[in-house]
Order: structure tokens, then C-alpha cells, then sequence
């Protein structure tokens, strides 16, 4: 395994963890976006593109165009073509507003189509811990994945999927509060 090269970068970085949408040479993969800059980032994941090659990375609405620049491993740098607005890229930034707004339409949508008594799951009066929230994170995370594997699913769901990773950050930030 060669060693990751350290170069001096011309910002700083901002370390984060939420997956995105890399795609090169049409195909689509998910990985880790673990830090980024408004010109690269560090991702990691599974069969990344060799250096040099040219890529996207998607984060709902939020693209940039970029290069691998050096890959270790499961781990690749990329140099993006032009600025970003690393804020863009936070797990809270806008297109988790866009879920919280897709997740409210259907909700009226159901109860509009649905005027019968809803089934309602009982109540276990047990308290909610957060190591319940941590395992319900990493479930939802192991779903994604799953289905982040499969090149149909992934083509066809790849935005529901970053929901069910953002859906995972939502449980792991409330699982914080709790401890």
C-alpha cells in the first residue's frame, strides 16, 4: 500500500462524514465524502477511479467536477475544477430540507388518500436510548449500503439512499444529545 502523499493544500479543510455520489466514465458508486475544501475533498469507498481520472461528486442537488489526484487504498484526493461552497456539502445543508419537504407531501398525500382509522404501532414505554438511536444509524447505514451495491437499485434510488444515510447522521446527532 503506497503511502498518502502530503502536500500542502491551499485551504483548509473541513472534516465531515456523509456519503455522496461519485460518478466517472458512466458508472455511479456512493462513498464517504470525509473532508472537503472549496477546491478538493477526501472520499472513501470501494473501487475508486485511478488517478487522473475525471469525476463527479453529488450530494442531492449539489455537484462538482474534479480529478483524482492521488489514491491509497480505499481512499482517493480529489482537485475539483472550480470552487465549491463547502457548506453545500454539510450533512444539514439544503437537501435535507428537500427530504424533510418530500417526507411532509407524501404524509398529506396519505392522509388525503387515506380517511380510514390508521393503524397505529403500540407504544413501548420504555425509554429510547441512545444506544437504540446508534443501532438504528448503523441499521439504516447496512440498508444502504446493501442497496448501494446492487447497479439497478443504485441507478434508480441514489437520492433515496443519501436520504437513508442523512436519516442515519439525523438518528447518530439526537443519539449525541442524548449521552
Amino acid at each position: 500500500m503506497s503511502a498518502i502523499p502530503i502536500r500542502e493544500r491551499r485551504e483548509d479543510r473541513v472534516d465531515l462524514l456523509v456519503r455522496v455520489t461519485l460518478h466517472t466514465d458512466g458508472a455511479s458508486r456512493v462513498v464517504r465524502l470525509c473532508n472537503v475544501s472549496a477546491m478538493g475533498a477526501l472520499v472513501e469507498g470501494e473501487d475508486l477511479p485511478e488517478t487522473g481520472r475525471a469525476v463527479d461528486l453529488q450530494r442531492g442537488a449539489n455537484a462538482v467536477r474534479g480529478r483524482i489526484i492521488w489514491r491509497a487504498s480505499n481512499k482517493a484526493g480529489i482537485s475539483f475544477s472550480d470552487r465549491t461552497e463547502v457548506e453545500h456539502w454539510f450533512p444539514e445543508a439544503e437537501p435535507q430540507s428537500s427530504v424533510d419537504k418530500a417526507f411532509q407531501r407524501i404524509a398529506r398525500e396519505l392522509n388525503r388518500q387515506d380517511k380510514r382509522e390508521p393503524v397505529v404501532a403500540p407504544h413501548h414505554r420504555s425509554q429510547i436510548t441512545a444506544d437504540d438511536m446508534e443501532r438504528s444509524a448503523a441499521a439504516l447505514e447496512e440498508l444502504a449500503d446493501a442497496l448501494a451495491g446492487e447497479p439497478d437499485l443504485f441507478s434508480r434510488y441514489a437520492t433515496q439512499l443519501q436520504s437513508l444515510d442523512i436519516s442515519a447522521q439525523l438518528l447518530r446527532k439526537l443519539a449525541l444529545r442524548e449521552d
